[in-house]
């Protein structure tokens, strides 16, 4: 994935974020058909998506439910605290686009934990409990109120976003950027 490949060619730091892309779904998702019936997108558009994909080595697939990703949001809370919010945000993504899984599902995301080697038990008892609820929340609020609007959203040093997918080489040009305006590059 470009983000792999930014840190192996330079020395940055990635956080991840929550965002709700799909504000307002019930806690089990929603089917396909119905969470999409008002979408317009562009046959170009989601072409482009699926080329991207396949050439980061991605097999997207359609999940037949949209996940409600608030839960997702607040694992990925709990794996941070360990340590372990890269690869664990990668096992969730995968679950989702690449396995078609239900991301919203506590089993679902305890089951992933346990296989990267965290406790899914603490995590099970973290989603139970909304540990992470308030935080997962602020951190939207915090993204409708800077104007976010759409996944992924890369920002990068406080000052410059991309967002959707981009190419290698603009994560790169931005990257370079900032670095000489700091007179590290």
């Amino acid at each position: 994935m470009r983000v792999e490949q930014l840190r192996q060619e330079f020395s940055v730091e990635v956080e991840f974020w929550a965002y709700d892309l799909r504000p307002g779904l019930p806690p089990e998702g929603l089917p396909r058909d119905l969470a999409y019936r008002d979408a317009r997108y562009t046959s170009d558009y989601v072409q482009y998506l699926w080329r991207v994909a396949q050439e980061s080595g991605i097999r997207l697939g359609l999940p037949p439910v949209v996940a409600n990703t608030q839960k997702a949001h607040e694992a990925t809370e709990f794996a941070k605290e360990q340590g372990a919010a890269d690869s664990f945000s990668r096992a969730v993504f995968a679950a989702y686009w690449e396995g078609e899984e239900n991301i919203g599902e506590i089993d679902t995301l305890c089951r992933l934990a346990q296989e990267g080697g965290l406790d899914d038990q603490a995590l099970q008892q973290a989603l139970e409990s909304g540990r992470y609820t308030r935080r997962v929340e602020e951190q939207m609020e915090w993204s409708r109120r800077e104007g976010i609007g759409g996944v992924p959203t890369f920002i990068f040093d406080g000052r410059f976003a991309l967002e959707g997918a981009q190419s290698y080489d603009m994560f790169k040009s931005v990257t370079e950027r900032i670095l000489a305006t700091r007179g590290d590059g």
